[in-house]
């Protein structure tokens, strides 16, 4: 049973394929697209919310806040959420920076280990 009918927009189509099969198995029936689409095609395509990665906003600001009225409501995604597009969007979900976590992983695996010393039994 269908529970509403989202508008799924991540440039990464790993992003994208994940957000869509997450949202498709609570029940939603979700339209990816890897860029903003046009304000006629979301005048002619309505959905209940959009789920937008901020990291698809290249634009003027002006345009991002132009897509956000056409296409409200909307669920930011965001790591560093842009302050001037908080207003014009319903919700925001900050989501995990894996690149930094895997370079603090890689750099702390990859620091030189002290020498490991040999006990000697106690005599």
């Amino acid at each position: 049973m269908s529970t509403g009918r989202l508008l799924v927009v991540a440039a990464d189509a790993d992003v994208r394929q994940s957000l869509v099969f997450a949202l498709e198995t609570e029940g939603f029936t979700v339209t990816p697209s890897a860029e903003l689409p046009t304000r006629a095609w979301l005048r002619e395509n309505k959905f209940d919310c959009t789920v937008l990665d901020q990291r698809v906003l290249r634009g003027e600001p002006y345009e991002s806040v132009a897509f956000c009225i056409a296409s409200h409501p909307v669920v930011l995604l965001a790591a560093k959420p842009f302050g001037w597009l908080l207003e014009w969007v319903s919700q925001v979900v900050e989501t995990p920076v894996v690149e930094d976590r895997l370079l603090q992983a890689v750099h702390a695996a990859s620091r030189p280990k002290p020498p490991a010393t040999a006990e000697t039994p106690a005599t």
